[in-house]
C-alpha cells in the first residue's frame, strides 16, 4: 500500500486498525480465527468479513506496485483536458473513501461508539497551536442582538434569499472567513466551518457520541397526545419510541446498531434488485406515455419522480408494490392519496423543523404533519402485520452469519452476470432469495428490537428516502442533459457492460465506474444533503478557536463542494475527478462526504445506489435526455436541497 493511501485510510479509520491493515496487506493473510481479536472489531462481524477487507487493501497495494513498475499510460476513460501525472499512483482519497463507505460496519466499533474517548491527533488547522486556542468569544461573524440574534443582519443582507440560504452563507464566509459564528433566535450557538481540516476535527471529536439536531416535531407527534395534546388513535402504538431520526445517544444507538446490519448487507439489498428493476422499467414506460409529440414531459415530472421513489423504496421498506405507477389511476385512489400525503409530510416536516412555533401552540404545519404521518403509520402497520403472519406460519429461523457479514463476494469472473441474470429471470434470485430474509422479517425477528422500533424505523426510511432519492435522480438527469458528451459516455459504458438484459444484476451495477463517478460528481455539483451538523459533546478546537461543549457546528455542503482550492475547476461538471489518476480529484479526505461520515453515516446509502443506478441505467439504455428551457435549474432549500423549477425534460428514443 502506498504511503499516500495509508495516510488517507488512516484519516478515516483508527490508527491502530490501519497499522494492522498496512502490515497484513504486505503478507499472506493469517488464519481467519486470528483476525477477530485485533483492533476491537465488531464481534458480530465474521472472520471472513475482516479477511475480505484486508484482501481489498492487498489488491490496492499490488495494483500500486504494478503501476509503479509498468508506468502505465493514462487510462482511456480520463478526460483529455485533465492533467494527469506521468506516473499514476491513483487517488488515495478515492481508495480510502471507497473502503470507508463499503466497510463502515467493520471500521467503526459499535461497542465503544458512545464512550468518551479523547482523540490524540492534531485537530487544528495547519500549524496552529492546539494548546493555545482563541476563545469562542473571538469568533468572527455578523453582529448579534439580544433575543433576535443576527436576524436583522440576515434579513437586510443583499445576498439573503430564504429559498437559497447557501448564497447568504457564502457571502458571510467571504466577509468573515472560513469559520464564523451565526446566532439565531431559538437555536443554540451556531458555528459554520468550511475547511475540510475542521470537518475532520469535528468528526473525530464527535465520533463516539455523534449528536445532531433531532427531528423534534417527529418526536412530538409520536408522543402521547401528539401535536395538540388530545387523544389519538395511534397514541398507544409508539410507546415513547421516537426513532433514529429523533433520538440521541444510547436510545439512538440501541436501534441504529441493529437496523444497520441488514441495510448495509449487500446480499439483503440485492434481494430487492429484481423488484426495483421492475419499478425502473415501468417508470421508463411511464415516461413514454406522458411525453408529448416532441418528447417533452409535463411540468408534473417532479411529482412522477416522487412516485418512482416511493414505489421503489416500498418494495424494500414495506415488502410490497403500492401501485403508484399504474396507468389511469382515479384521482381518489389510494396510491394517489399516498403520494399527496407524502408531499404533505415532507413539506410539513421542513416547516416544523425550521419554524418551531408548534412548541408553544399547535400550528397548521404540525397538524398536517400528524395527519400524513398517521396514514403512513397505517400503511406500515399493515405491512408489519402481514409479515408477522408469514413468520408465524413457518418454523422460526435462527440468526446466522448471513446478516452479520457486510461484504459481498462476487461470482467468478465471466460467469457472475449471466448466472445472476438467470436466477433473477427464474424468480428474483432463486434459492438465495429464499435463504435471505426480507428486511421486515429480519427486523421483526431481531430480539433486540421491539415492534415499535420496527415501525418507527420503517416510517423514518420513508420520510427520508423519498425526498433524497427523487432529487438525486432529477439532479443527475438535469446535469446529463446539460452535458451531452458526458451522457454519451455513460450510455457507451451501459451499452458495453450491461446491454439490454431482461433483469439487472448486482454485477451489472457494480461494473459501471464512469456512471458511479458521474453520480458522485452530480452530488458534488448539486448536493441533496444541506450539510453535516453536530452538537459538541466536549470542548473542541476548530480553526484555532476553542468551541464549547453544547454548541452546534454546521459544515454546509454547497460552500465546500464548489471551493476551487478543494476541487480544481470546481464550477465544471467533470465526472473524471472521481476516477483514478485525475488531478482534479478532491484535495482532502473530508472535502466531499455525500453520505456523511462515521456512525451516523447515511444508513440507506446502498439502497440509494441500487435504486438510482437501476433507474438511470434503464432510462439511458433506451432514451436520450435533453433540457431545452431557457431558465436554469438551481437548488432551493427544503428538508433537503431540491430543484427550483419543474424538470421539463425532453426524452427521445435512442434506437
Amino acid at each position: 500500500m502506498s504511503p499516500e493511501t495509508c495516510e488517507s485510510v488512516r484519516r478515516f479509520c483508527s490508527a491502530a486498525l490501519v497499522d494492522r491493515m498496512r502490515a497484513w496487506s504486505r503478507l499472506p493473510l493469517p488464519p481467519a480465527s486470528q483476525l477477530l481479536p485485533w483492533a476491537g472489531l465488531n464481534p458480530r462481524v465474521t472472520p471472513s468479513s475482516v479477511a475480505a477487507l484486508l484482501s481489498q487493501l492487498r489488491r490496492i497495494s499490488q495494483h500500486h506496485a504494478a503501476e509503479r513498475e509498468s508506468h502505465q499510460s493514462v487510462p482511456s476513460h480520463i478526460h483529455p483536458d485533465l492533467e494527469v501525472p506521468s506516473s499514476i499512483s491513483g487517488s488515495p482519497y478515492l481508495e480510502a473513501y471507497n473502503l470507508m463507505e463499503e466497510n463502515a460496519d467493520v471500521i467503526f466499533d459499535p461497542e465503544d461508539m458512545l464512550s468518551e474517548r479523547q482523540y490524540d491527533g492534531d485537530v487544528t488547522r495547519g500549524l496552529e497551536d492546539l494548546s493555545h486556542p482563541r476563545p469562542a468569544s473571538q469568533l468572527p461573524g455578523p453582529r448579534s442582538w439580544p433575543i433576535v440574534g443576527c436576524l436583522p443582519y440576515m434579513l437586510r443582507h443583499k445576498a439573503f434569499d430564504p429559498q437559497r440560504v447557501y448564497l447568504f452563507w457564502d457571502a458571510v464566509r467571504q466577509e468573515f472567513g472560513p469559520i464564523f459564528r451565526k446566532d439565531m433566535p431559538g437555536h443554540p450557538h451556531l458555528v459554520f466551518i468550511t475547511q475540510p481540516e475542521d470537518v475532520e476535527a469535528l468528526m473525530r471529536s464527535t465520533m463516539y457520541n455523534p449528536l445532531r439536531p433531532g427531528m423534534a416535531s417527529l418526536k412530538k407527534i409520536r408522543s402521547r397526545g401528539g401535536a395538540d395534546g388530545k387523544t389519538h388513535l395511534h397514541d398507544h402504538i409508539f410507546q415513547g419510541r421516537a426513532g433514529i431520526l429523533a433520538e440521541q445517544e444510547d436510545e439512538w444507538w440501541r436501534v441504529r446498531r441493529v437496523v444497520q446490519r441488514p441495510l448495509t448487507n449487500p446480499n439483503v439489498v440485492a434481494r430487492y434488485l429484481p423488484h426495483m428493476d421492475q419499478v425502473a422499467s415501468q417508470f421508463v414506460q411511464r415516461i413514454r406515455d406522458m411525453r408529448d409529440e416532441t418528447g417533452r414531459v409535463p411540468e408534473t415530472f417532479n411529482t412522477e419522480l416522487y412516485k418512482w421513489a416511493l414505489e421503489s423504496l416500498g418494495t424494500m421498506a414495506l415488502d410490497r408494490r403500492l401501485g403508484l405507477l399504474d396507468r389511469d389511476l382515479p384521482a381518489t385512489s389510494q396510491p394517489l392519496r399516498l403520494i399527496h400525503l407524502a408531499k404533505q409530510l415532507l413539506t410539513a416536516l421542513h416547516e416544523t423543523e425550521n419554524v418551531k412555533l408548534w412548541q408553544y401552540f399547535p400550528t397548521e404545519s404540525i397538524r398536517k404533519l400528524q395527519e400524513a404521518h398517521q396514514v403512513f403509520t397505517d400503511v406500515a402497520l399493515e405491512a408489519i402485520r402481514d409479515t408477522e403472519r408469514l413468520l408465524a406460519s413457518r418454523p422460526k429461523r435462527s440468526h446466522d452469519s448471513t446478516l452479520s457479514c457486510p461484504f459481498h463476494h462476487p461470482a467468478p469472473e465471466g460467469r457472475g452476470g449471466q448466472e445472476e441474470e438467470r436466477r433473477a429471470r427464474e424468480g428474483g434470485g432463486g434459492d438465495q432469495e429464499e435463504e435471505i430474509p426480507s428486511l421486515l422479517e429480519s427486523l421483526l425477528e431481531s430480539p433486540e428490537l421491539s415492534r415499535e422500533d420496527v415501525l418507527t424505523f420503517i416510517l423514518d426510511m420513508i420520510a427520508t428516502g423519498i425526498d433524497t432519492s427523487s432529487h438525486a435522480v432529477g439532479n443527475l438527469l438535469y446535469l446529463l442533459a446539460r452535458h451531452p458528451a458526458v451522457q454519451r459516455r455513460v450510455q457507451e459504458e451501459i451499452d458495453r457492460v450491461v446491454g439490454n438484459p431482461a433483469c439487472l444484476t448486482p454485477t451489472h451495477l457494480s461494473s459501471l465506474p464512469y456512471l458511479k463517478a458521474t453520480f458522485r460528481e452530480s452530488l458534488r455539483m448539486m448536493p441533496v444533503n444541506v450539510g453535516i451538523v453536530r452538537r459538541l459533546s466536549r470542548d473542541t478546537v476548530l480553526g484555532g478557536y476553542l468551541i464549547p461543549r453544547g454548541w452546534q457546528v454546521v459544515a454546509p455542503t454547497m460552500l465546500m463542494n464548489h471551493e476551487e482550492s478543494l476541487f480544481p475547476r470546481a464550477n465544471e461538471f467533470l465526472p473524471e475527478r472521481f476516477i483514478r489518476g485525475s488531478s482534479c480529484s478532491p484535495s482532502h479526505n473530508f472535502a466531499f462526504l455525500p453520505f456523511s461520515y462515521g456512525p451516523r453515516m447515511c444508513i440507506g446509502r446502498k439502497i440509494a445506489y441500487q435504486e438510482i443506478f437501476c433507474l438511470v441505467v434503464r432510462i439511458l439504455s433506451e432514451l436520450n435526455v435533453e433540457y431545452h428551457e431557457s431558465e436554469e435549474v438551481h437548488l432551493i432549500n427544503r428538508l433537503s436541497y431540491g430543484p427550483s423549477r419543474p424538470l421539463t425534460f425532453t426524452f427521445t428514443d435512442r434506437r
